[in-house]
């Protein structure tokens, strides 16, 4: 109930009653043994609970699917995987090959796509985005199959999403929009996989 009143944009949480006393204040002067957790709840940022109740709502839509369902979208979810990393794998156009007979430019060396600066982002915006969100959901779907070694899985899942940005740097057709989508990648992922373990060390009990 507290929680749903913190979310509420019109509720204040500093509000003084007549007495003088802030929500905070009369928790604090209870003798419940059960209400650190309400204590808690009003010391943090109300947006810190928009962005975990979000994705609990999801966790807990998981949980309560059929365990064939979750394995069958397991599978989808890897497929997709496989999939937007092959197209890094197998840029469209290829890539340029080695020749040393060829002049050196950095626009035009060996591993870099043949794509302009343009349709590269073009392609792979959407390519990262369906890889970002099939990164997710396989965590998402194999803590509620595998809660017990999901911290074990968490890290190996940080390093896939690492490669996924240095192989994009890599195959950039310029130096600067390497630069650019390495940098990204990087903050994208770390931060999501920060989210992501906190939400699994926040709700491991239910």
């Amino acid at each position: 109930m507290i929680k749903l009143l913190i979310e509420c944009e019109e509720v204040d949480k500093n509000k003084i009653n007549d007495r003088g006393f802030t929500a905070m204040d009369v928790l604090q002067g209870q003798t419940v043994a059960d209400n650190t957790e309400s204590v808690n709840i009003l010391n943090s940022n109300p947006l810190t609970f928009q962005k975990f109740s979000k994705l609990k709502l999801l966790r807990d839509e998981i949980k309560n699917t059929r365990e064939q369902t979750v394995g069958v979208l397991l599978i989808v979810f890897t497929l997709v995987l496989t999939m937007t990393y092959q197209g890094i794998l197998s840029p469209p156009g290829s890539i340029f090959q080695g020749d040393a007979t060829a002049p050196t430019s950095s626009n035009h060396r060996a591993g870099k796509s043949v794509m302009t600066a343009s349709s590269f982002l073009l392609f792979y915006i959407p390519n990262g985005a369906a890889f970002l969100i099939s990164w997710v959901m396989t965590q998402l779907l194999l803590e509620s199959v595998a809660e017990s070694i999901i911290y074990f899985l968490s890290p190996i899942y940080l390093m896939v999403g690492f490669f996924y940005g240095v192989a994009l740097s890599t195959i950039a057709p310029s130096t600067t929009l390497s630069l650019v989508v390495g940098g990204i990648s990087f903050i994208i992922y770390y931060s999501i996989w920060l989210i992501l373990s906190g939400h699994h060390r926040r709700f491991r009990k239910n």
